[in-house]
């Protein structure tokens, strides 16, 4: 009987401590409060009829004791004029920023402001994998609603939406404009990801959450912040080739293709990475040849290719098995530099142009850029 009613009380305390661990605390929502900054900018890059000095408004979080935060890249983007204000009653103060480093393919930006007297709160990482179902939550000034808190779970931890070589977070919490850069976080307060994109496929402006949002994911985002924060730029090797998932499902259609019929090639009925025509193919490969392998991995579609490029350098040499019709081919390929120009992802079409400057040019195609999905940056 002693037991069974020792057995009980375990089972209950278990049960006890698993509730908790999911609920937020008071304390933990103060803390990212306390870590979260709001941001206002002045843009060339938000100049509208109904916006002439280009105003938006941003997110942010501070990461360590050195001043450094975190934001997206959009939310500096050609940015004239850049302000921030913290979570705290007794600082009415309103700070200039200085940005320390950008990646623009990853949509991440590190800013820091000059010393404070008051020490800054800052949030840690989180040091384990997020998982689909994780109760998460975010903080930010939604359509200027400063500090708002929403929660919500984790959807999917592994999307790709403007490059295979950033990895997002999809979740369900309700995120809007002016949450671009807040911190999404687990229920003990460490981040898990940077807010960054909401999906709507609504034509209607501003787009709003429809329970679709994206969150650049804790272990991309961190690798790529260590290098920022210390003033450095972010480099990615790639094969230097426009890829596209080849499956069975799909080859009839891509075998159809006017350029692939032009072309005489037989598509096989395989799983892989079509290489799909673009100037500048390195030596040894060809458009249309399907890569299956890299250094004797598998490869099923072109995330595995990119998953295994990530950890290598440029200038490291990587050996493909691809093949061109119907023949099976080894090929040595040098890993080029990731070159890509902000503007192309992020200047916006239809503003009127800022006094003083010239119309923009006609965005150029890139080397491994996925196509994006309908999504709206929140800012």
């Amino acid at each position: 009987m002693i037991k069974k009613i020792f057995v009980l009380l375990v089972c209950v305390l278990c049960t006890t401590l698993t509730i908790n661990a999911n609920t937020l605390s008071k304390e933990v929502v103060e803390k990212v409060k306390s870590a979260t900054v709001f941001m206002m900018m002045s843009s060339d890059n938000n100049i509208t009829i109904t916006n002439p000095n280009g105003g938006g408004l941003c997110s942010g979080f501070v990461i360590n004791e050195k001043r450094h935060i975190v934001t997206n890249y959009h939310c500096v983007h050609n940015t004239t004029k850049l302000q921030l204000a913290f979570y705290d009653k007794d600082d009415w103060n309103i700070y200039e920023v200085k940005i320390i480093g950008i990646d623009p393919v990853s949509d991440l930006a590190v800013i820091q402001i000059p010393k404070r007297k008051k020490p800054l709160p800052f949030l840690n990482w989180s040091t384990e994998d997020p998982w689909d179902g994780q109760d998460v939550f975010a903080v930010g000034h939604p359509f200027g609603m400063v500090w708002s808190v929403s929660k919500g779970i984790i959807s999917n931890t592994d999307r790709n939406v403007r490059s295979p070589y950033v990895r997002f977070i999809q979740t369900d919490v309700a995120i809007n404009q002016g949450n671009s850069g807040g911190p999404l976080v687990n229920t003990a307060g460490n981040v898990v990801g940077v807010n960054s994109m909401i999906i709507n496929p609504s034509p209607v402006k501003p787009k709003t959450h429809i329970g679709m949002a994206l969150s650049v994911r804790v272990d991309d985002a961190k690798e790529i912040i260590d290098v920022l924060q210390e003033g450095k730029e972010f480099v990615r090797p790639i094969v230097g080739v426009q890829i596209a998932d080849l499956t069975p499902l799909n080859r009839d259609t891509i075998a159809k293709m006017p350029e692939v019929v032009e072309s005489g090639v037989t598509i096989p009925n395989t799983f892989g990475a079509l290489i799909a025509p673009s100037n500048d193919i390195p030596e040894g490969l060809e458009q249309f040849d399907v890569i299956i392998s890299a250094d004797g991995q598998a490869v099923n579609r072109q995330t595995e290719l990119t998953d295994h490029v990530r950890n290598k350098k440029v200038g490291d040499t990587i050996e493909l098995v691809i093949i061109r019709d119907r023949i099976f081919k080894n090929v040595t390929v040098t890993l080029k530099k990731l070159e890509v120009e902000a503007r192309t992802l992020y200047d916006k079409k239809g503003n009127i142009t800022p006094p003083g400057t010239k119309p923009k040019e006609k965005p150029k195609a890139t080397d491994n850029e996925s196509k994006p999905e309908e999504l709206d940056k929140d800012k």
